[in-house]
């Protein structure tokens, strides 16, 4: 079964990712490993080192840590726009575009 990827994936250095589904604007920390068939839903960050277990579901808005991993936290009200904005930043930063006056 080949992996389908959200936009705005961050995967971190040293990551094993092995998932059916990795949702939009999802953080996976260094060294993370996620296991086979795991889901991952939109605006999850899964912390530095975690193990995700295959077949494991995680909801939208989770943060996941742990070896094994589970759910310790929510990302908070609002907490979601700091990932559209890292990637509104990424995006101008990275493209300077001449202002039009």
């Amino acid at each position: 079964m080949p992996l389908r990827l959200g936009d705005h994936v961050f995967v971190g250095q040293g990551t094993v990712v092995q998932a059916a589904t990795v949702g939009s604007h999802v953080y996976i920390g260094h060294g993370a490993v996620i296991g086979e068939f795991a889901i991952i839903k939109d605006y999850v960050r899964v912390l530095e080192g975690s193990v995700v277990p295959p077949n494991m579901v995680i909801p939208s808005f989770s943060i996941v840590g742990g070896q094994p991993a589970r759910v310790i936290g929510e990302v908070p009200e609002g907490g979601h726009d700091a990932f559209e904005l890292r990637e509104l930043y990424k995006t101008v930063g990275n493209n300077p575009q001449p202002m039009n006056a």
